[in-house]
């Protein structure tokens, strides 16, 4: 992915944001999502499923874990990881082999994991600036 930086003022610069990203991800892509709480991570994930065509609501994870999104061109799971800490949460979801897909993974909180990630991942960081606005780029991916 090619670092870039761009400046969201609001929600729906954020999924607009998103839905222009899809068109550089490809089947099986884990997207990693970097930022503080209210940063606007699962409003990002709103955008691209919106740009999968995925129809409904997008509620957050956080409490579920796991939000599976289908009926769009690609299957979306997105992942809040906020509240898992310990080893015996890790393997209770079989993680990360619950990552293979053949649609697209959003995964907030990904720095809670604390093994391997599959090679098919790409980060995105969003900040929030102090005048309300968003930044958001993709980041180099080791």
């Amino acid at each position: 992915m090619t670092i870039s930086a761009e400046i969201c003022r609001d929600a729906e610069a954020t999924r607009a944001h998103a839905a222009h990203s899809l068109a550089r991800l490809k089947p099986g892509t884990i997207i990693r999502l970097h930022g503080p709480l209210g940063a606007g991570k699962s409003e990002w994930v709103r955008g691209l499923a919106a740009a999968l065509g995925i129809p409904g609501q997008v509620p957050s994870p956080t409490f579920t874990l796991c939000q599976p999104l289908r009926g769009g061109r690609l299957p979306l799971d997105h992942w809040d990881l906020y509240r898992l800490e310990q080893a015996r949460d890790w393997d209770s979801l079989g993680w990360p082999g619950c990552l293979v897909t053949s649609g697209l993974v959003a995964v907030e909180w990904p720095d809670r994991f604390p093994g391997k990630w599959p090679d098919t991942v790409a980060d995105l960081a969003i900040v929030p600036q102090p005048d309300g606005t968003r930044q958001i780029r993709w980041l180099p991916t080791a």
